[in-house]
């Protein structure tokens, strides 16, 4: 069972093609601009108690105009095990229905994936979330000190080819957005292996707290992070 928050029966904004989002419900970070503060606490009225196999009834209903699924959240590593039945259950679909289907996570990467390598072979990739690279920056940003487990999920993920897309929300001043486009490019180059980035203009919508009228980055700043992407080898998108 998993405490899930929302279903989308089809998203295209949740990875590649169109795709079921489920959103599980709890967070282990505090993000200042978090758009969806409503799946940070643990435990909530709005969250419903489901089984993989109410889940799967779900998706189900995508057959076949779906390419696959994603889950998010709040941070849905922290229901790994949840995560490894579901996927599991969707790839014995796929070869039920005959119609080929990828399972997808879009994570903080505080929880280490090296641990669940159960989930880990039924996973196609994982779509991160680099909040920011220095330590400091990224504690004010999240109330968080698990940073380091980040970029060692990025490094692996990376390395086991798993690493479907690495997402950088883009706030001027408060996210260190070239520190982390610099030290992304020297992992890429030590590790020999590439992905793509996506550079995320931070937008208020949803946001509770002190940056829930903060203004967007400007065309011109978000043109100038895709410049320096571009200048340190990396493919990105401005989304």
């Amino acid at each position: 069972m998993a405490l899930v928050r929302k279903i989308i029966a089809q998203s295209t904004v949740d990875g590649p093609g169109n795709r079921t989002a489920i959103f599980l419900q709890g967070c282990n970070i505090r993000c200042a601009y978090c758009h969806n503060p409503e799946t940070q606490a643990m435990q909530d009225a709005e969250a419903k108690e489901m089984s993989v196999a109410e889940v799967m009834t779900e998706v189900r209903k995508g057959i076949p105009f779906i390419r696959g699924i994603t889950v998010s959240g709040g941070e849905c590593m922290l229901q790994a095990e949840f995560l490894t039945k579901l996927f599991q259950a969707v790839k014995a679909l796929a070869e039920e229905v005959h119609h080929p289907l990828t399972c997808l996570i879009d994570s903080n990467g505080t929880v280490p994936f090296a641990r669940h390598p159960q989930l880990m072979e039924v996973c196609d990739g994982v779509m991160l979330d680099v909040k920011a690279w220095d330590s400091e920056t990224y504690h004010l940003l999240t109330q968080a000190r698990n940073d380091e487990v980040v970029k060692e999920n990025l490094a692996w993920l990376l390395q086991h080819h798993l690493l479907t897309e690495v997402r950088i929300v883009c706030l001027p001043k408060r996210v260190d957005v070239e520190v982390i486009l610099q030290n992304i490019a020297k992992i890429f180059d030590s590790i020999g292996e590439k992905a793509p980035a996506r550079l995320l203009r931070f937008r208020p919508h949803g946001v509770i707290g002190e940056l829930a009228n903060h203004p967007m980055p400007s065309d011109e700043q978000m043109a100038e992070y895709a410049a320096l992407a571009a200048s340190l080898g990396l493919t990105a998108t401005v989304k």
